[in-house]
């Protein structure tokens, strides 16, 4: 673990009794745990019912559907140690990276598609392939220790191109783009779907208000 990993803990023995810290500890461990059986379970639920289920050629049974489900949490977990066991990650770079992604595949599909009817499936998926795409590409390349002279250099720009924070912030400004751009070159699959969606939204913030 790198020694900027070890602050936290380092503060807490110098400033609490015994009995404190393993509360803290316990409260950090099972706010993890529940964030990460969320995120899990969310991103399984997810592929499987809006990305495997509607290219299945035959009807998915739900006994099909839990197994698959299952099969991408274990795979989900498998590739979240491998990631964490690398010694040249940072906690932070891991938070950063994951943020990064999540940002940069949903934030811009999520920001137009509340207020627009003209967003189209395919600069949805052409964003959350960029997105994710673009990160996990930045952290091999830069955030694993792999290629220790690409990340000096890179490190070395203006603007710290190594940085994950910054490889989310540009992944976030490019679906900005991508996504309008995307749409204009593209059909909405169901107009009065995407009409009803807005309207259901418009009317939604107008009671909020």
């Amino acid at each position: 673990m790198r020694t900027e990993d070890l602050y936290f803990g380092t503060i807490l023995q110098a400033a609490l009794p015994d009995i404190l810290i393993g509360i803290v500890v316990v409260l950090v461990l099972s706010a993890s745990m529940s964030t990460l059986s969320s995120l899990v379970l969310t991103s399984s639920s997810t592929l499987t019912i809006d990305l495997i289920k509607p290219f299945y050629k035959k009807e998915m049974g739900e006994k099909k559907q839990v197994l698959i489900m299952r099969i991408l949490i274990a795979a989900f977990l498998i590739l979240s140690v491998i990631i964490a066991l690398n010694p040249n990650t940072y906690i932070t770079t891991l938070m950063s990276i994951s943020w990064g992604a999540l940002a940069g595949a949903f934030l811009a599909p999520f920001m137009y598609g509340l207020f627009s009817k003209k967003v189209t499936n395919a600069a949805v998926w052409t964003s959350i392939i960029f997105g994710v795409g673009f990160t996990v590409i930045h952290m091999f390349i830069f955030s694993l220790g792999f290629f220790p002279e690409a990340t000096k250099a890179a490190a070395a720009l203006k603007l710290n191109m190594a940085s994950p924070i910054n490889a989310g912030a540009i992944a976030m400004i490019a679906g900005l783009i991508i996504v309008p751009v995307v749409s204009a070159f593209t059909k909405v699959k169901d107009p009065e779907l995407a009409e009803r969606i807005v309207s259901d939204c418009e009317k939604q913030l107008k009671a909020d208000e």
